[in-house]
């Protein structure tokens, strides 16, 4: 269902809104409205899309997206998830004062702030690349490389209350009811595919360990992060990649900006046997090839250790996630829906599998990196 606030916007709105795209007056002649659909995050809730294209009396077609982002109630803003987060940092200012380093935001027509929303004009933004190799994720992790390094050679971190700050720490005091209640949810047989009994201890054990992790987060050297430069929030190109949906930006530890490029890079690709492994070295060695473009000489086990200690926080989550959406039905429909699988007698069977691959890589085998590494760096 559209919200009656945009089914109400009139032509005039749109007109001042073109025109600054355009960069001259213009008028609009004609326009049409389209319900766009985001990714998993909706599964934090909040958030609509809608896609505006049209003619004008002069310059032909213009195209512009409008996000609107939701209040939820309760939420401060120094939640994990702060609803309006997004629409501040596009607001202040932060992102229009970026180093340069072939990441850049998209661009902002616009923005109104309404008692219980937030509403964000930006570009209508074109895929050049319909498909990823290695290579560009090696360079797409360049430049995150070259946007965090900057920040680590004294580019000011901005500190505004409003932004995150320990993401991947903040996000785990919820999660403590789904590791008490572990065997509850095992009863499903879907569950026990995505986390078998002769894992769990494994996992619990990581779940005890993990102030140790966010401990050693905190001791690493720190910087500004998007915290989730993944995929389908990267459009790429050979001169730039613009970075979209900056709801989780904030002050992080070298490193920990890999966590959802990869994780999400191999949740939801399904690929063959040694991808993870394949990405996995293909990103952080682009990623630390970016830190030297910036002149940081550090040691890059000590960015490979922020990958890994966020890599399992992120991980613990991905159980919480994981388990909730094998049973319950809204969201196991919304997922398949998404990845595009139809509903099958094995479609959740295969899903459930490939989240037991997925928990063996970014969670078992990276706490056992992360430990490796805590213990060689003393």
């Amino acid at each position: 269902m559209m919200d009656e606030r945009v089914e109400a916007i009139t032509k005039k709105t749109l007109e001042s809104l073109v025109c600054k795209m355009m960069g001259e007056e213009t008028a609009v002649s004609q326009y049409q409205i389209e319900q766009m659909h985001g990714g998993w995050g909706g599964a934090i809730g909040g958030t609509a899309l809608y896609r505006f294209r049209g003619q004008t009396e002069r310059h032909g077609a213009w195209s512009l997206v409008l996000k609107i982002l939701y209040e939820r109630l309760g939420e401060s803003e120094t939640s994990p998830y702060y609803w309006k987060r997004e629409y501040e940092l596009y607001r202040s200012g932060i992102l229009n004062q970026l180093p340069d380093t072939g990441l850049t935001p998209p661009t902002i027509y616009g923005w109104k702030d309404f008692s219980n929303s937030c509403w964000i004009w930006m570009a209508d933004i074109e895929e050049e690349k319909t498909s990823w190799t290695l290579d560009d994720y090696r360079l797409v992790s360049r430049r995150l490389g070259r946007f965090n390094g900057a920040y680590l050679q004294g580019h000011p971190i901005p500190d505004d209350v409003w932004l995150s700050d320990n993401w991947h720490c903040a996000i785990l005091p919820p999660l403590a009811n789904t590791f008490e209640r572990l065997d509850d949810y095992l009863q499903h047989p879907l569950t026990r595919r995505a986390l078998p009994f002769s894992e769990k201890e494994n996992i619990l054990a990581i779940w005890h360990e993990r102030d140790r992790f966010c401990d050693a987060l905190a001791t690493l050297p720190q910087t500004f992060c998007h915290l989730d430069a993944f995929r389908r929030n990267i459009f790429h190109g050979k001169g730039d990649s613009i970075l979209i949906d900056w709801a989780m930006a904030g002050r992080a530890a070298i490193g920990e900006e890999l966590v959802t490029m990869v994780a999400l890079g191999i949740y939801f690709a399904a690929q063959q046997a040694g991808y993870a492994d394949a990405l996995d070295k293909a990103v952080f060695f682009g990623y630390v090839a970016g830190l030297r473009d910036t002149g940081w000489q550090g040691d890059e086990r000590f960015a490979r250790l922020g990958y890994c200690c966020a890599m399992v926080l992120r991980g613990l989550a991905g159980v919480s996630q994981d388990l909730n959406l094998l049973i319950d039905e809204d969201q196991r429909a919304h997922f398949r829906k998404m990845v595009g699988r139809k509903d099958s007698p094995t479609a959740m069977v295969e899903i459930a599998d490939n989240f037991a691959r997925v928990r063996r890589f970014r969670l078992l085998k990276m706490a056992d990196e992360a430990r490796e590494l805590l213990g060689s760096l003393g």
